[in-house]
C-alpha cells in the first residue's frame, strides 16, 4: 500500500508548490467554507434561513475546533523563542487588528447610520467607545481565533521546552489536550471565558485542539489510503453518536456536573474534525478548494465583511420572505451567498497580498519570491 509520504512526494512531483501538504490546504479550504456556513444566519436573528439553524448547530460542534486541530498537525516549536514569537506575533495578532478595522467601520456607521447597521440583523452594539474597548481588548466578534491561537501555541511551546527530554512526552501532551478540552467546554457553557482580555481563556480551546493535532501529526501524515478510510468511516460514526448525545445533553442545567457535561462536546469537536480530515485527505485538489485552503489567513480576516455583502447582494435581488418560506430555497440561496462571499475574498486575496502584506503577517511580495528560488522542489513540510 502507497505511504502517504509516498503520495505527497508525488504531488510535488506535479507541480505543487513546495514546503506545503496539499491535503492539509484542502482541509483547510473546508474548514472555512463550514465558517461561512455557520455565518449564514448572522450574529443576530437569523432572517434569512430559518430552517437550517439545526444544521448550523452541527457545524458549530467542531468546525473551530478543525481549524485548531489542521494549525496542530503543522506546529513547529523547534526554534529558539525570539524566533518563533516574534513570527507568530506577525502571523497572528498583527492580522487581528489590521482584520478589526471592519469592526472600527461598523462602529462608524453606528455614528452616522444606526439604522444601517440594524439592518444588517448583526449582534447588538454598545456604544462607539464601548466597541473601540471591545477591539483594543482583544475580544472583536469572529477575530478571536488569531488571539487563541497565539496564546495557545506560545503555551504549546512551553510545553515542548518542558518535555522535551521526557519518556513520557506525549502523555504529558494528551492529557493536557483533554485537560484544556474539557476547560473550555466547561467555560463556554458558562460564559466564563469572556471575563478575560485578548481571549487569554479562549486560548484553552486552541491548546486543547492544536495539542492534539500537533500530538496525532505524524501518524495522520502517513496514512495510507485505507487507513485513510477506516478512520472516515469510524469518526463519521462516532460524530453522529456524539451528536446524538449532544442534542440531549442540557449543559446550561448540570450543576456541578458541567465538566463531565462536557465530554460528549469534546468527542463531537474531536471526530467531527478527523472526519473531515479524512475527506481532505480523499478529495481531489479542485483548485479552487486550495485556494481557499491556502489563503484562509485572508478568508477567515474578511468572513464577517464579505458575508455581509454577499446578503445585501443577494437579498437585494430576491425577497427574503420567499427564501424564508422554503426550505430548498433556503439550501440554494444559502450557497449562493458562500459563493458570493468567497468570490469577495478571492478578489481580495491578490491585493491583500500586494499591498497589504505587513498587516496579513506575510513578507514582501518580492522577499517571498526570492525565497522560493532556493527551496528543494522536494523539501519536506514544516509549517503552513
Amino acid at each position: 500500500m502507497e505511504s502517504r509520504t509516498q503520495i505527497e512526494s508525488s504531488v510535488y512531483a506535479q507541480g505543487t508548490p513546495p514546503r506545503r501538504i496539499l491535503w492539509i490546504d484542502i482541509a483547510k479550504g473546508i474548514a472555512m467554507l463550514l465558517v461561512f456556513y455557520g455565518h449564514l444566519g448572522g450574529a443576530g436573528d437569523n432572517p434569512w434561513f430559518p430552517n437550517l439553524t439545526s444544521s448550523i448547530w452541527v457545524v458549530y460542534l467542531f468546525h473551530m475546533p478543525l481549524f485548531f486541530m489542521l494549525s496542530g498537525l503543522t506546529f513547529n516549536p523547534n526554534k529558539d523563542f525570539r524566533t518563533f514569537f516574534i513570527s507568530r506575533f506577525k502571523r497572528l495578532v498583527i492580522p487581528y487588528f489590521f482584520f478589526s478595522i471592519y469592526a472600527l467601520g461598523k462602529i462608524l456607521l453606528l455614528i452616522v447610520a444606526p439604522s444601517v447597521v440594524q439592518g444588517f440583523h448583526a449582534g447588538a452594539m454598545g456604544t462607539p467607545l464601548s466597541e473601540i474597548g471591545v477591539i483594543l481588548l482583544g475580544n472583536t466578534n469572529g477575530l478571536w481565533f488569531f488571539l487563541a491561537l497565539f496564546w495557545g501555541e506560545l503555551f504549546l511551546y512551553g510545553v515542548n521546552m518542558l518535555t522535551k527530554q521526557s519518556t513520557h512526552r506525549h502523555l504529558t501532551l494528551a492529557l493536557i489536550a483533554l485537560i484544556a478540552g474539557v476547560a473550555w467546554f466547561a467555560m463556554s457553557f458558562l460564559g466564563t471565558y469572556k471575563y478575560a482580555p485578548f481571549q487569554l481563556l479562549h486560548a484553552t480551546e486552541a491548546i486543547a485542539f492544536v495539542g492534539l493535532g500537533w500530538l496525532l501529526s505524524h501518524k495522520i501524515k502517513m496514512f495510507s489510503k485505507q487507513a485513510t478510510l477506516y478512520m472516515l468511516a469510524g469518526s463519521t460514526a462516532l460524530f453522529i453518536i456524539f451528536d446524538v448525545v449532544c442534542r440531549h445533553t442540557e449543559t446550561h442545567d448540570v450543576g456541578g456536573w458541567i465538566l463531565l457535561a462536557s465530554l460528549p462536546y469534546l468527542c463531537a469537536a474531536v471526530f467531527g474534525s478527523l472526519m473531515t480530515i479524512a475527506i481532505a485527505q480523499l478529495l481531489p485538489s479542485w483548485h479552487w478548494l486550495t485556494y481557499i485552503g491556502r489563503n484562509t489567513m485572508i478568508f477567515y480576516g474578511l468572513n464577517g465583511l464579505s458575508m455581509a455583502i454577499a446578503r445585501k447582494v443577494v437579498f437585494m435581488v430576491i425577497p427574503v420572505s420567499l427564501v424564508a418560506a422554503h426550505i430548498v430555497l433556503q439550501i440554494i440561496i444559502g450557497l449562493l451567498v458562500i459563493a458570493v462571499a468567497c468570490l469577495v475574498c478571492t478578489v481580495a486575496t491578490p491585493i491583500l497580498n500586494r499591498w497589504c502584506w505587513w498587516g496579513i503577517g506575510t513578507s514582501r511580495p518580492h522577499a517571498k519570491l526570492l525565497s522560493a528560488k532556493h527551496v528543494a522542489p522536494d523539501a519536506a513540510d514544516s509549517s503552513h
